[in-house]
């Protein structure tokens, strides 16, 4: 009877340690730029160039798919032109177009996002005007963003702009 009786005391001696033991949880530090661009609808893919021929490279991803881009748009944001075998990461946006490449490792400045009216958009001068609470401001397109044409002007919209102060994506604000 003792011995069952101090069972039972041991077991609720443990059971009670357990339960007032702290518990500590801990999560990988915030990397604030993948989270800018999440929120942004973008995915963050690595992959590895598998060609490159007449200034265009193909990278094929992690998740299987391949994606073309220019050695141009490597060279503008001053990365040098990728060779076949070299690990890359890319942000890939809703429509599967390219927002930003960079070499694997490499970190980058994180886009900033501003908030406005879209006053014009031209996509021959590669121009935009949007009308935020700071004023008229104009922006330069990126060159291969020919996207933005079914966005009315007038319209309320977020631009992101990239680390070499280019538009990159623009969304239409939901009301």
């Amino acid at each position: 009877m003792l011995r069952k009786i101090f069972s039972i005391l041991s077991l609720f001696i443990m059971l009670a340690a357990l339960l007032m033991t702290p518990l500590t949880a801990q999560s990988d530090p915030t990397n604030l730029e993948e989270v800018d661009r999440m929120k942004a609808g973008h995915q963050k893919v690595e992959g590895v160039v598998i060609e490159v021929k007449s200034g265009l490279y193909t990278v094929k991803t992690s998740t299987g798919a391949t994606l073309t881009l220019t050695e141009a748009a490597a060279v503008r944001h001053g990365h040098s032109a990728p060779k076949v075998g070299d690990e890359m990461t890319l942000w890939v946006n809703e429509g599967n177009m390219v927002m930003d490449a960079r070499p694997k490792g490499q970190p980058g400045k994180g886009p900033r996002f501003i908030t406005g009216t879209l006053a014009s958009i031209d996509n021959g001068n590669s121009q935009m005007t949007l009308l935020t609470s700071g004023g008229e401001k104009s922006f330069h397109l990126r060159p291969e963003s020919r996207m933005f044409r079914d966005i009315a002007v007038g319209s309320e919209v977020t631009i992101e702009i990239n680390d070499t102060g280019e538009v990159i994506d623009i969304h239409k604000d939901k009301k």
